[in-house]
């Protein structure tokens, strides 16, 4: 292919380029599709839960797996954690195309019916606690330093396996209450935690999760006021269940106004940065009930629907666990638009380079990006460049300094060099880039057209004579 007609061609299909003193500056094409990307958007609930894989049309991709596990299924005999399990489902979730994580959560109750979910190995040593009526279920206590102990214990070998491994989406800090969720409401012979325990004792199991995984992200339930105010101070992020409910329990109360407005209010006036917490770790949702009943039994209005998810967004949601339930087709519009800001989405708006350049000297490029979604991303995903010859060899490959971390919502710039060897062949070469994870591999979809089987987009050639 002449070098002319290459120009040409690049023209078209990378969008409109401007030459002025030897530089060229290129606009990639931009793509408006959702995108699918690590560690935002529609997670599955508990692999599924055992309920059939929808269709698209039914269903968006997804892009965490929810998991939650009982103590007595993490730890069945002292010491002897599950680890098998744990690395299937993530080794499970590296192998998917494309790539999943998962976000986890441990839990020690059900409901009082259900059967103790403490390993009897643990109730035995003993630790102090309460039988239901029926002595089918055990309560901790959870100020009981001998169970704060073991817990303790547990949370650290699982961080010392997986701390910082790059499928984790996200820790779901629990242990605390009916299902970990920092509540004992499905437990009436139990007092409330706030008046049973001091925030000292509950804030201790805050902390085992911040010293067990402190190189993943945390996020804490908004149940526990207390608690829930301390763990934004350390640095977590924040999750709630039952996102749009506007009458589902009652007609004069509901989760959307006389819920979250106040326990953010709450955890505010302690001090606790709930304006920007999201700036640094995830905020994410769980639908109330599920969407299709949304439709069939609570008759939401489509305004009703919008204004959950535009709430959501407002807080800057980065996951939504649509519980693996079909959407109605009369709010997929609604939830396909939200899936579009949700998390990160980063769109290259321009690069400025040289359009020819001589070996061995330093090649700059300038990058104007757009972050257009509502939240960062939590994992480093760094960018790397590359030079590619006619042939499809690389010639060059390096890795930007920029931090995708810190891209905010907005506008952000990118100024990365690299000096080119003094031997590399003269010739055309395509300019490629993409943000690779801890594999080494391309991990991310931009806004933009250009992506190649790679997984690298091809932005703009450069000249080396």
């Amino acid at each position: 292919m002449k070098p002319i007609y290459w120009l040409g061609l690049l023209l078209c299909t990378f969008g409109a380029q401007a030459a002025e003193s030897g530089m060229i500056t290129v606009h990639p094409q931009p793509l408006d599709t959702i995108l699918t990307n690590p560690g935002i958007g529609v997670e599955t609930f508990q692999d599924n839960w055992g309920m059939p894989l929808q269709t698209p049309e039914q269903y968006p991709a997804t892009t965490v797996d929810y998991y939650r596990f009982y103590w007595d299924e993490l730890e069945p005999q002292e010491g002897q954690i599950n680890f098998a399990m744990l690395d299937s489902i993530i080794a499970k979730a590296k192998a998917q195309t494309p790539s999943k994580q998962i976000a986890l959560r441990v839990m020690d109750l059900d409901e009082p019916t259900s059967g103790s979910k403490l390993p009897r190995w643990l109730i035995d040593k003993p630790i102090r606690g309460n039988w239901t009526a029926d002595k089918s279920t055990f309560v901790p206590d959870y100020a009981d330093p001998v169970f704060q102990q073991y817990a303790a214990k547990l949370l650290n070998a699982l961080g010392a396996r997986y701390n910082g491994n790059p499928q984790l989406a996200y820790i779901d800090i629990g242990v605390v209450g009916s299902w970990g969720e920092w509540h004992l409401s499905n437990f009436p012979q139990e007092e409330p935690l706030a008046q049973r325990y001091t925030p000292e004792q509950l804030n201790a199991y805050v902390d085992m999760h911040l010293k067990a995984f402190p190189d993943t992200p945390k996020i804490m339930l908004i149940n526990e006021p207390n608690s829930f105010a301390y763990a934004l101070k350390q640095g977590t992020g924040w999750r709630a269940d039952c996102l749009g409910d506007w009458h589902n329990f009652s007609d004069t109360w509901s989760h959307m106004r006389d819920e979250y407005p106040q326990r953010l209010q709450q955890a505010a006036a302690e001090g606790a940065p709930v304006d920007s917490a999201w700036q640094h770790a995830p905020v994410s949702f769980e639908v109330c009930g599920k969407m299709s009943q949304w439709q069939t039994i609570q008759h939401y209005t489509g305004a009703e629907v919008q204004a959950t998810f535009d709430w959501a967004l407002a807080q800057h949601m980065s996951t939504l666990n649509l519980k693996s339930d079909p959407i109605p087709a009369e709010y997929r519009d609604i939830v396909d638009s939200a899936l579009k800001k949700m998390g990160y989405r980063i769109a290259l708006q321009s690069l400025t380079h040289p359009a020819t350049i001589a070996p061995g000297r330093t090649l700059t490029l300038t990058g104007e990006w757009r972050n257009e979604g509502v939240a960062p991303a939590y994992v480093h995903y760094p960018l790397n460049y590359r030079l590619v010859g006619a042939k499809g060899n690389v010639i060059k490959q390096w890795t930007s300094r920029s931090d995708i971390r810190q891209w905010l919502p907005g506008e952000h710039q990118t100024q990365d060099s690299i000096t080119l060897p003094k031997k590399i062949p003269v010739g055309n070469y395509a300019l490629e880039l993409t943000f690779t994870n801890a594999y080494q591999k391309p991990a991310l979809n931009l806004a933009n057209e250009g992506k190649q089987t790679s997984g690298w987009y091809r932005i703009s050639e450069i000249k080396i004579q």
